[in-house]
């Protein structure tokens, strides 16, 4: 099952003419009947539950949500966007086993998804599991070569394992990226924060030159040029 066919199928529900004046909650009532009176003439069909539950999601029915996406895959297994959003409602449930089981499946039905690669080694490293989450940040930079963020969350595992010098390469490809990406820079600097070079100066010169004072860390950086760079 392709995203262009689910675009295409769940593009029946989109566009549907209402009355402009309705309320959001008569918009969620009219919005899930429409789609239920569907599910009793197709009960089976995996894409009326995914729809189902992205309804539900929008307007915040979270259990009803989950609910419609275990019933999807249940009778679809290998829709890797409903794993995809079950392993984020189970993230943000605090159900990380569950999480990373949707995850593993997720990047088992779409092996070119980098960001959910990318969620699973995150899910992973807050389960200790690091060797297996620094496999998943591998296959996320193997799929986008691009993806920035992968790069730096697999610096930090480096720097809590303490490879010094592939976390220093992995914040500096990030940065090369992604020049807008603070955290690669805050990383990058907290490398050098215990050496005697000009090495955390440096990083922090160019945190400015890129941000100015608009960064949450320029504070931060200004203060350690001071202390840096005081004789």
């Amino acid at each position: 099952m392709s995203f262009a066919f689910v675009a295409v199928c769940l593009a029946f529900f989109v566009g549907c003419g209402g009355d402009e004046a309705a309320t959001p909650r008569t918009q969620a009532e009219a919005a899930i009947g429409e789609i239920r009176r569907a599910l009793e003439v197709r009960p089976g069909a995996p894409l009326l539950h995914f729809q189902l539950g992205q309804t539900y999601q929008q307007h915040g029915f979270v259990d009803s949500a989950r609910a419609a996406f275990e019933r999807c895959v249940e009778l679809y297994e290998s829709f890797a966007e409903a794993h995809l959003q079950l392993a984020q409602i189970y993230y943000e449930d605090g159900d990380l086993e569950r999480s990373a089981q949707a995850y593993e499946q997720t990047v088992r039905f779409d092996g070119g998804n980098a960001a959910a690669y990318n969620n699973l080694g995150f899910v992973y490293k807050k389960l200790g599991r690091l060797d297996e989450a620094a496999q998943a940040y591998e296959r996320a930079i193997g799929a986008d070569t691009l993806f920035a963020q992968a790069y730096n969350n697999l610096g930090q595992l480096c720097k809590g394992q303490r490879k010094d010098e592939r976390a220093i390469a992995l914040f500096r490809q990030a940065i090369t990226l992604d020049p807008d990406l603070p955290e690669a820079y805050v990383n990058l600097a907290g490398m050098y924060t215990d050496q005697l070079t000009d090495d955390e100066a440096a990083v922090w010169r160019v945190f400015l030159d890129q941000f100015g004072d608009k960064q949450q860390y320029s504070f931060y950086a200004r203060e350690r040029l001071q202390i840096l760079e005081t004789p």
